[in-house]
Parts: structure tokens; sequence; C-alpha cells
């Protein structure tokens, strides 16, 4: 069983992802706890514009604004400046892993100029032992092959093939390490 699809990635993409990340970790879940408790003590003590209360709501809305407009503006950040999100990359799924090539787009080229004109004489290839987790949200799906390194799978681009795809990582990733929903 081998699929091959190609993921252009957007800054909406990337952003999901990093929120993702941020907030299914401690320091995700704690800013959220802490920003909310700050604007609850705000309003239990009678909200209003007294300096010492007041700094309850400041602080409270900023632990909940700034970590997801920090987030915002890596993910443009990324996208905009990092060369390996200039052209799509070509993902081939087999039995040996994932490959992955970074694929150079041109108007008006057929499907074995478009082959041709994949960048570097080697792709990086990742063993399916080397996927740590699988996990699905409601846009991607990420397969995550380090602590903070993830292949992410935007649905909108999968198209057909995300059966596929879902098919090749159930036969291959081990069912402790993957988390599809249905």
């Amino acid at each position: 069983m081998k699929t091959e699809f190609d993921i252009k990635m957007t800054v909406g993409g990337m952003y999901r992802f990093l929120m993702y990340h941020a907030y299914h970790s401690f320091a995700g879940i704690f800013s959220i706890v802490a920003g909310l408790a700050l604007i609850g003590f705000y309003i239990w003590n009678g909200g209003g514009f007294e300096a010492r209360n007041l700094w309850n709501l400041v602080f409270g809305v900023l632990f909940l604004l700034f970590e997801p407009w920090t987030l915002h503006s890596r993910a443009v950040q990324q996208v905009k400046l990092n060369v390996v999100y200039k052209h799509p990359l070509h993902y081939t799924l087999s039995e040996e892993g994932i490959e992955v090539r970074q694929a150079k787009q041109q108007g008006g080229m057929d499907a074995e100029q478009y082959v041709e004109s994949l960048l570097g004489p080697e792709p990086t290839v990742a063993a399916w032992d080397s996927v740590l987790l699988v996990r699905e949200t409601s846009k991607s799906i990420l397969v995550y092959t380090g602590k903070k390194n993830a292949c992410i799978w935007l649905k909108d681009q999968l198209g057909a093939q995300e059966t596929e795809v879902r098919e090749i990582l159930k036969k291959y990733v081990p069912e402790a390490r993957l988390k599809l929903k249905l």
C-alpha cells in the first residue's frame, strides 16, 4: 500500500498546529487557568477601576491573549520566511515509512515534469518506528517524529486521499500511538 500527496503549508494551518501544541501542555493549560482566575478575582472583588483590582483584570486578559497573539506572529513568520514552506512538501507513505521531498511548483508542468522537478537528490525518510504520536484535529493530521517536530497534513489538501492516509497510519503505527477520530 502506497500513497502520495502534496501539502502547501498555510499560516492558518501552522497557527492551528502551534495552538494545539501549546494548549496541550502544562504551560498552555496554566495560562488559561491563571487568566480566568485573575479575571474571576477581579469580578469577585467588585470590579471597578480601583488600581489594585484593575491589575487583576489587566493580567488576566494578558494571560488569555498574549499566547495566541505570539503564536499567530510565529506562524506568520515561519510560513512566510522559512524556505521549507515556499513550495509544497511532497509526501510518499509506503511500507518503508514517510518520505518527504521539497516540491518545486511551476505552472504548466505535466506529471512527469513535476516528479523531475522535485528538489534535493535524496528525500528525507522517517521509518514507521520513529513515529512517536499521531493526533488528529478538526483540520489536520499531526504525525510527530519528535517532541516538537511533526508532519502537518492539512485535511483540506489531502482530499480523497485522506482515507488512504488513515488506512496506512492504522497499518504501520502502533495503536497506542495513534489517536484518529472516526
